[in-house]
């Protein structure tokens, strides 16, 4: 029993101070802990995938919890780190309306393909006629509207819908 609470121990250290193995790549930039709020008036929004454009390699995102906070991560060459480098961001908010289907994956496997092309039509349009909670133009990356500035005085940044996402 004494040899299993070693090697728990053992592996607990490695986790705390190594990641378990993965390595900080030494292009990682310093990050400082920030948060995205996503709001439409008092509601919180949750399920939004929150992505911060950079000019570099890491990829920095974070998805809305209940509270309608992402709690932004910052990931290059499998190594993660909570938080965002310093610096300006084009941020991209997605949530796209999504309908439960009513069919099995067993039984759109066995759909011939005309049927399958059917199903997922009528499924296109019943996501499509579903309210959105972000706005569509929020989620275009060639076009961001929403930016943030990340200088390590403010640790969190609200995004407000204002009741217009579907506009």
């Amino acid at each position: 029993m004494k040899h299993v609470s070693i090697i728990l121990s053992l592996i607990a250290l490695c986790a705390a101070v190594t990641g378990c193995g993965s390595q900080k790549p030494a292009d990682m930039p310093d990050v400082v802990p920030f948060k995205v709020k996503i709001v439409d008036g008092d509601k919180p929004i949750e399920g939004v995938h929150v992505i911060f454009s950079y000019d570099k390699n890491p990829v920095i995102a974070g998805d809305t919890n209940s509270a309608g906070i992402a709690e932004m991560t910052t990931t290059l060459q499998k190594y993660t780190a909570k938080g965002v480098p310093q610096g300006s961001f084009k941020v991209t908010c997605v949530k796209e309306p999504v309908v439960e289907h009513w069919k099995t994956m067993q039984e759109i496997a066995e759909m011939s393909p005309g049927e399958s092309a059917a199903y997922y039509k009528e499924y296109q349009e019943k996501c499509a006629a579903i309210p959105r909670e972000i706005p569509k133009s929020w989620g275009d990356s060639s076009k961001p509207v929403l930016t943030v500035d990340v200088d390590g005085s403010t640790n969190e940044v609200t995004f407000d819908v204002e009741g217009k996402a579907n506009e």
